[in-house]
């Protein structure tokens, strides 16, 4: 069983090559009986030029368009040999028999396609060694998500109308609407250096009032509850196509209280047509 693990970088500064670095170094150090390969697509296109320079072992893809988080994952998936593809952050350690973990689940349970590691030990107080849910942050880690790789001739690619903001809002309704079942694996255990490789730009504050005329925003938005949309720009326009594809958060909430029951009384292939519903 071979997997691919597909690596996020920016290689701009030292600091940063040096997590990378240790990102694959704990992978080594983690799995050392795993077939796997490393796949590390890269925004900068000129990193080599600053001295920096990975591994022979790691296959370095550079892409010729500017950075799309989902765009850059499937040009990784597309190069992906393993039966299993990891899609992970450069800000990842990971800890021993992780993969093992969740590798031990997926043959013993076939229906499960999709996986993510616990971030930090946690407290298990059930029989089972995990979870099936669609929560983001709770059941889905978008920074380190491990699927098997047929799930994408059910899925297809990952939708590259998100390049950052609500991807992983949008990964989680596609697999809800596709019945396909995602675990969090109690015991696969990687530490997740929480974001100290996103840029700056993201951070940034008020949107100024000229540039909100481009947006055709929902009236339900100028409630305060949802000032926090308004961060910056990247954030409004990310949630502007998850609303889009999938709904407002109201509707949101009413479907996915009916997309569980049907899932619970095994009728979850109809969320395939509910989900996408705009009444």
């Amino acid at each position: 069983m071979k997997l691919s693990i597909i690596i996020l970088a920016k290689t701009d500064t030292l600091s940063l090559f040096q997590m990378t670095l240790n990102c694959i170094d704990s992978f080594y150090e983690s799995e050392k009986n795993i077939d796997a390969e490393i796949i590390l697509i890269e925004s900068n296109k000129d990193y080599e030029a600053s001295g920096f320079k990975y591994p022979d072992v790691v296959k370095v893809i550079i892409p010729s368009e500017k950075f799309n988080f989902h765009k850059f994952l499937n040009i990784g998936i597309k190069a992906a040999k393993g039966d299993y593809i990891a899609l992970c952050n450069n800000d990842l350690l990971f800890k021993e028999h992780w993969f093992s973990e969740i590798l031990s689940l997926g043959e013993d349970q076939n229906d499960i396609m999709s996986f993510s590691p616990v971030g930090k030990p946690k407290i298990n107080t059930s029989n089972s060694s995990f979870e099936i849910g669609y929560k983001v942050m709770t059941h889905i880690k978008g920074w380190c998500i491990v699927v098997k790789k047929e799930i994408f001739q059910k899925i297809g690619l990952l939708d590259e109308t998100f390049d950052f903001y609500f991807a992983d809002n949008d990964y989680a309704m596609t697999l809800k609407s596709k019945n396909i079942k995602h675990a969090l694996v109690y015991r696969s255990h990687v530490v997740h250096l929480e974001k100290q490789s996103v840029d700056s730009e993201v951070k940034s504050k008020n949107i100024p009032k000229e540039l909100l005329s481009k947006y055709k925003i929902p009236k339900y938005l100028n409630d305060n509850q949802y000032s926090w949309v308004f961060n910056n720009e990247k954030n409004l326009s990310g949630f502007l196509k998850f609303h889009n594809k999938w709904g407002s958060p109201k509707l949101l909430y009413r479907k996915n209280k009916l997309a569980d029951i049907l899932i619970k009384g095994k009728l979850g292939y109809f969320n395939r047509f509910f989900l996408r519903l705009k009444f």
